[in-house]
């Protein structure tokens, strides 16, 4: 029944907003009338609200899709980033009173044995879990994060309906087909319910960075962990999409744009190893300025294969070779359904190219516009039927810190930040 109900709430959201979008394009059609942005920008508000209001009631994934949505600033709609971005920090959270009993089956101890004081109303509450401020015993304060009872069987449920929406929409729509993103959320989303594997991430994290102190990650506290609950430091500071707060507290939105670049770079390009969801509400700032990394579930490693065809993409982007572009997203797993690179040259246009040619690091509207046209074109003349669910991630991570920069209104360079990376002059330390 659970199912069920799960089933045709999404469905229902699909189907509205689709109708609404296919609606006005009819009407634009059978009129002649150019695009009118005010019935658009009506219609953006109002499914961004739909799509917000389902997630809230059914959470789960649809949650975790609304916190990506909300962070991409720089293609989406203003209507979609001012809504769903509510839900990046801010989901409606369970109650203490189903929350606290759960910690306790999961620890095998009372609160009282395990705290000296936890705060019942959380600080935090996303797609997956929540986190509670506490105080153990010799009063070291820490951050409880617990991962809300039988959220992995909801997770299933999700994808079972997002696998029959996406295929259905890649039936009716050939040029929209997110299959090849439903493969990559199959294979992170288990990780990021596997609190162990998270503070794995969070030492190995912390470790890649030790020499690095304009960059913090919590300390999990293993005697207070499981699968389910994540013990850890509690770090205080100021959300990085928190603009006003950011010049209060006189930090330079500027300078932190630059960090965050330089340090997502460091991360797949020297130490190979990505955190892989840098949304707002993961991400704090102190004075410093200090990038604070929260929710370390979702991470990658970066083979070395990958890292040489990230080089050598970027490197062909750079230099405008349409053949090198082509040859290096073959050499990362893309494949086309010709075998012909014009699919590839467009999407090295969107990847880096008019970034590079703009010299900012995001992407904004206006610029997104001058290929959309041409990238849906090559999409449904030239599909791409295989593609490296690594990059994909990749993609993903540099999705959202566009989405950030524009936010930060970042002053950034791309080939600047990113020639010592390229050239080899940024090395790990030893």
């Amino acid at each position: 029944m659970v199912m069920v109900r799960r089933f045709l709430a999404v469905g229902r959201m699909v189907v509205a907003i689709y109708a609404g979008y296919k609606g006005l394009q009819i009407a634009g059609w059978v009129t002649g009338a150019s695009r009118r942005p005010d019935y658009y920008d009506a219609h953006h508000r109002r499914s961004a609200r739909l799509i917000y209001n389902t997630a809230v009631r059914h959470e789960g994934l649809l949650i975790k899709a609304c916190q990506f949505a909300g962070a991409r600033a720089d293609i989406l709609p203003l209507a979609y980033v001012e809504i769903l971005s509510e839900l990046q920090d801010r989901v409606p959270p369970r109650p203490f009173s189903a929350i606290a009993p759960w910690i306790e089956s999961q620890l095998g101890r009372s609160l009282g044995e395990c705290f000296e004081h936890i705060e019942e109303v959380p600080v935090a509450a996303a797609s997956l879990a929540q986190v509670h401020r506490g105080r153990m015993l010799g009063g070291r304060e820490v951050a409880v994060k617990v991962q809300y009872p039988q959220i992995d069987r909801i997770i299933a449920t999700d994808m079972a309906n997002f696998s029959f929406f996406i295929n259905l929409l890649a039936f009716i729509e050939r040029s929209f087909d997110f299959r090849i993103l439903l493969d990559e959320v199959r294979k992170y989303v288990p990780e990021e319910l596997d609190f162990v594997n998270e503070a794995n991430n969070a030492r190995r994290l912390a470790e890649n960075f030790a020499e690095d102190d304009s960059v913090m990650f919590p300390t999990p506290i293993a005697e207070l962990s499981s699968r389910t609950i994540l013990t850890m430091d509690y770090i205080e500071g100021i959300k990085v999409s928190d603009v006003e707060g950011l010049d209060a507290a006189g930090i330079d939105k500027h300078r932190v744009a630059e960090l965050l670049v330089t340090t997502y770079l460091r991360q797949v390009l020297v130490h190979g190893f990505l955190h892989g969801d840098p949304h707002p509400g993961n991400l704090l700032v102190r004075p410093g300025p200090v990038l604070v990394i929260l929710d370390l579930g979702l991470a990658m490693e970066c083979s070395e294969e990958l890292r040489r065809g990230l080089i050598k993409l970027s490197a062909a982007i750079i230099a405008r070779d349409a053949a090198r572009i082509g040859a290096a997203f073959r050499e990362l797993g893309f494949e086309t359904r010709s075998g012909d690179d014009d699919t590839f040259i467009t999407l090295g246009e969107l990847f880096l190219g008019q970034a590079l040619e703009a010299h900012q690091a995001y992407a904004d509207l206006a610029m997104i516009e001058r290929i959309q046209e041409q990238l849906f074109g090559a999409l449904r003349a030239n599909p791409i039927v295989k593609a490296s669910s690594d990059l994909l991630l990749v993609l993903r991570v540099m999705g959202l810190l566009s989405g950030l920069g524009k936010q930060l209104d970042s002053q950034v360079d791309p080939l600047t930040v990113m020639m010592p990376f390229l050239t080899g002059r940024e090395k790990k330390k030893d």
